[in-house]
């Protein structure tokens, strides 16, 4: 019976168990999963569709009209019919619907170019809260850590109050540290959720996750093996927004150049067929001229003409925005890099830590030393933590401003 009862309970725990596991994940597989169930990709999507069904609408040609007309012509006793059937369909004789599908393809490509930019950004987003959850999770332990050497140093002193050789000021000493050091433990677990949740947001369609995930790459800091200036080229030959920029720009002189066009008088191409009720019958051809008197589309061509323009303005001042963001990245990927090379100097471990506990209890280190070692090591490898992660979330940045440049060179 007794065994019954312990697989059964057995039955009833595990699932629970393996539930609450919480799960490694590698930044390549949450990159991954962002493009297979991001809902902020989603939206990017359909705002690509959204720019593209206005290219197929700027695109369309006009729509033949068919009309039937039936006359009723009586005179007197003679009963006179007439019914025609009547196809009206516009024709833009100086290539204005060649010239509005070159326009619209372009402003196609402009879209994709677009959302390839929107996702990189977004990808950049998953990359860089990643690198905060890894550093916080570090964080966390660097804080349980100290908050282990200070409860035995705490048990320590205790015992020492009880034997007599210590005072009571000193315990109470290490309790307000043990509750400082509690305090802010709580605060990183509080962001460490807050970011988990953030990075979740991006990976799992809006949909809580079932189980905790956790990253399982060791984040590491990798020197740049590019110069400045060659990073900078290739961002103005790859960049896809700019890319995108130039695709409107010559879309835009296309329709300036549709818009000049349509001044000129439109023609109305009529084809029916004529039946009248004494039995004669014949096709009907006609036409008609729509007369540029009062309307010659001046207010089309002047807001085309100003949208080109600005568009070429918008392309000069996007290339200068692009070397400057690219020479700004690369500046703070430098100066995190010499900021961790300056830190390896002096580090101090937990092993050291340790040592200074060992020393306190035997007397050797005095209770404002070993609080001093403490804080030491706490300040000292959150930094650490700190920096690693700013120089890979400062190397993502980098990376998605030079289109891919950096992890390309990495990976090659």
């Amino acid at each position: 019976m007794n065994r019954y009862i312990r697989w059964t309970l057995l039955l009833v725990i595990f699932p629970v168990i393996v539930y609450s596991q919480p799960t490694s994940i590698s930044l390549e597989e949450a990159v991954e999963l962002f493009k297979q169930n991001s809902l902020q990709q989603e939206l990017a999507r359909y705002d690509r569709l959204r720019k593209q069904g206005e290219t197929v609408h700027y695109k369309s040609y006009p729509n033949p009209e068919i009309s039937i007309n039936r006359e009723q012509l009586n005179a007197g006793p003679v009963d006179y019919q007439e019914t025609t059937y009547m196809l009206s369909q516009p024709i833009e004789l100086l290539g204005q619907p060649f010239l509005r599908s070159q326009s619209a393809s372009k402003s196609k490509k402009a879209a994709e170019l677009q959302f390839e930019n929107d996702r990189l950004q977004l990808v950049t987003q998953v990359k860089s809260l990643y690198a905060e959850y890894w550093q916080l999770s570090e964080k966390l332990d660097v804080y349980n850590g100290a908050l282990e050497i200070i409860q035995k140093a705490r048990e320590s002193a205790k015992a020492r109050q009880e034997e007599g050789t210590f005072s009571g000021l000193q315990v109470q000493r290490f309790n307000v540290e043990l509750s400082r050091y509690r305090k802010h433990r709580d605060e990183v677990k509080l962001d460490l959720q807050q970011t988990g949740n953030r990075l979740a947001s991006y990976l799992f369609a809006g949909e809580d996750p079932e189980t905790e995930n956790q990253p399982s790459d060791s984040l590491t800091v990798t020197p740049v093996g590019l110069q400045e200036e060659a990073v900078v080229q290739y961002a103005l030959e790859n960049r896809a927004d700019l890319k995108a920029l130039k695709e409107l720009s010559d879309a835009s002189k296309l329709r300036y150049k549709v818009e000049k066009r349509d001044r000129l008088p439109h023609l109305n191409v009529n084809v029916g067929y004529k039946e009248q009720s004494d039995g004669a019958e014949g096709f009907v051809i006609g036409g008609s001229v729509k007369v540029p008197i009062f309307s010659q589309n001046r207010g089309n061509v002047i807001m085309t003409k100003a949208q080109s323009q600005s568009r070429q303005t918008e392309l000069i001042l996007k290339r200068q925005e692009v070397r400057n963001q690219v020479e700004t990245a690369y500046s703070r990927v430098q100066l995190v890099m010499d900021r961790w090379h300056s830190m390896q100097e002096n580090t101090v471990q937990l092993s050291m830590l340790e040592a200074a506990r060992a020393a306190y209890r035997e007397g050797r280190y005095s209770l404002v030393e070993l609080l001093d070692a403490t804080k030491a090591y706490v300040d000292g490898q959150t930094m650490i933590y700190e920096t690693i992660a700013e120089y890979n979330q400062a190397l993502f940045e980098l990376d998605a401003k030079t289109a891919g440049r950096i992890s390309n060179a990495q990976n090659n």
